[in-house]
């Protein structure tokens, strides 16, 4: 049984300053350091080191930001032989700029905008497999796995970020939709409120909707079932990858057969801890490391 994760992997650059550039002006950067990142090679490792068996589909240059980044996925445990390196295209890159607490991102998708459709021929997958996605990649690859997924009687977990509009069959064929505040009231045009105060699900999407709440924890629903894990208080160094983390987690604890609220309450942990060091993919604990949480 096998997590599969269609996605984004990225090289973040990340120069923290006293303040942000205006247009024409040059600033004196304080530190530069380079991170494994991307969304979905961010939740793959998260769930690896969550314990799951999982593998990566997903494209980078020829390049070497590429060849490394290939190469800590690998020995963080992701199955990689599905990782494609394209000639003449540059890894996908993230440049930020961190400065009096605010984060100011340039993305080059890169890579990432070459998983397609021919990317997830060929998968075997079986009723005990996990397919999850987000939406740093074509959604043309993302809806062929999903679909073939749900024929095989494999679930699907949709974290559609960075939100855009849903294309049709995606959402009818997810099973457990992972967002936050701005994204719910993004896909379903309506304000989360009124779901948080006990109203029912948009009629739109009949799966598990998960709500993450930063700060005050996640909102869980399927069907009748409501799944409140408040937040946990802790210092918070670095928020970059929480909900990635957040995802990877309750990915591989579905997929053990745990409980909707244990993995809930798993991946909330998985979270907090995240937070407190620096980073994306190098923030993300092991499983162990929750042992005392």
């Amino acid at each position: 049984m096998t997590v599969y994760v269609i996605g984004g992997i990225n090289q973040d650059i990340v120069a923290t300053s006293d303040s942000h550039m205006r247009p024409g002006e040059t600033l004196m950067g304080k530190d530069l350091a380079y991170y494994p990142g991307g969304k979905g090679a961010n939740q793959a490792i998260a769930a690896a080191r969550a314990g799951a068996d999982v593998a990566m589909i997903g494209c980078t240059g020829k390049d070497a930001a590429g060849a490394e980044l290939r190469g800590y996925l690998s020995n963080s445990g992701v199955d990689v032989s599905r990782v494609v390196s394209i000639e003449d295209v540059p890894t996908g890159t993230a440049l930020i700029v961190v400065a009096q607490g605010e984060n100011s991102i340039i993305v080059v998708l890169g890579a990432n905008q070459h998983v397609h459709v021919d990317s997830v021929d060929g998968l075997s997958l079986d009723g005990g497999d996990i397919v999850m996605a987000q939406l740093e990649t074509p959604v043309d690859a993302t809806l062929a796995a999903f679909r073939a997924a749900r024929q095989a009687g494999a679930r699907t977990i949709l974290n559609p970020s960075p939100v855009a509009p849903m294309p049709p069959g995606l959402l009818d064929n997810t099973d457990v939709l992972v967002v936050n505040e701005h994204e719910f009231e993004m896909i379903f045009e309506t304000p989360l409120m009124p779901v948080l105060s006990g109203a029912a699900v948009p009629e739109s999407f009949s799966g598990v909707l998960v709500v993450t709440l930063g700060s005050d924890g996640v909102l869980a629903v399927s069907g009748d079932e409501r799944i409140r894990s408040a937040g946990r208080p802790v210092e918070v160094v670095d928020s970059t990858g929480a909900g990635d983390c957040f995802v990877g987690y309750l990915a591989a604890a579905l997929h053990e057969d745990a409980s909707l609220r244990d993995a809930v309450e798993l991946a909330n942990l998985a979270a907090s801890v995240s937070v407190t060091r620096p980073g994306a993919a190098s923030s993300l604990p092991e499983r162990q490391e929750l042992a005392a949480g």
